[in-house]
């Protein structure tokens, strides 16, 4: 009798020793997940901080940030709110089950199977950050076509204004010039047109650079190129001419207003 009762209990250790393994397995994995988890975290927050750095550098440069580099950013600190949630919950789980001592097996699988899908997300969104550049140079808003401020219609000058419009519109005509006596308004008629002209959206790109009395050819290139947001690598003057001839092809339509000549 005692001997069937030990064969039995012998036979049902067999069958359980499968599942009893398993548990311990997801045990043993769970615990595993959960430190890679945390580790990914850290790894993930020292690279969203070397991120930010980058771009307030950037910013300060008055550059714009590239959408995808801003994208990835929110992404990643969503990422690393939920995860340090999640890790909350599992300690508060684990605090219940006196210290792991008392698993809940059914929670710690489904605690399991989301730290993996975290995990993973994480690891991907570290992949996803490395960015050949993370930012570009603006063209800074001209202020001297921001306001009409000082400019009056008047009949001819609506006249001279509109002709001038219609001339830009022409492909034909690649030169104008706005000529009379000093004091009449030419200038304020030149902004007025730079203004209609961008706003209208006639020009890629409108450039107003005011001249002297005595032109000084490097600081006309330099206007012209701060304007375009070009910066010089060359120190002669034939050579940042091509540069910047260079950079004006670059534009399919752009007007360059020099007054004052």
């Amino acid at each position: 009798m005692v001997e069937i009762i030990v064969s039995v209990v012998i036979q049902v250790a067999k069958c359980l020793a499968p599942s009893i393994e398993r548990q311990f397995s997801y045990v043993r994995d769970y615990t595993s997940n959960f430190e890679n988890l945390k580790t990914q975290v850290e790894k993930l927050e020292g690279e969203i901080m070397s991120m930010e750095h980058a771009v307030n550098d950037a910013e300060r440069k008055c550059e714009e940030i590239e959408q995808n580099v801003q994208n990835w950013l929110a992404s990643a600190n969503k990422a690393i709110v939920e995860a340090k949630k999640f890790v909350g919950d599992e300690a508060t789980e684990n605090k219940h089950s006196f210290k792991g001592f008392c698993p809940n097996l059914k929670m710690r699988r489904r605690l399991r199977k989301e730290a993996v899908r975290q995990l993973d997300a994480i690891v991907k969104l570290r992949e996803d950050g490395r960015f050949e550049r993370i930012s570009h140079s603006i063209i800074p808003e001209d202020t001297l076509l921001m306001s009409n401020k000082g400019y009056e219609d008047f009949e001819s000058r609506i006249s001279t204004l509109n002709d001038i419009l219609g001339a830009l519109r022409n492909p034909d005509i690649s030169m104008l010039g706005i000529c009379g006596m000093g004091g009449i308004g030419k200038t304020m008629l030149a902004k007025e047109v730079a203004r209609k002209a961008k706003n209208n959206k006639l020009f890629d790109l409108v450039v107003f650079s005011e001249m002297s009395q005595s032109p000084d050819i490097r600081k006309i290139q330099g206007e012209i190129a701060d304007k375009l947001g070009l910066t010089f690598r060359e120190e002669s003057g034939s050579g940042r001419a091509r540069s910047l001839f260079s950079r004006l092809k670059k534009e399919k339509r752009i007007l360059v207003i020099l007054d004052n000549i």
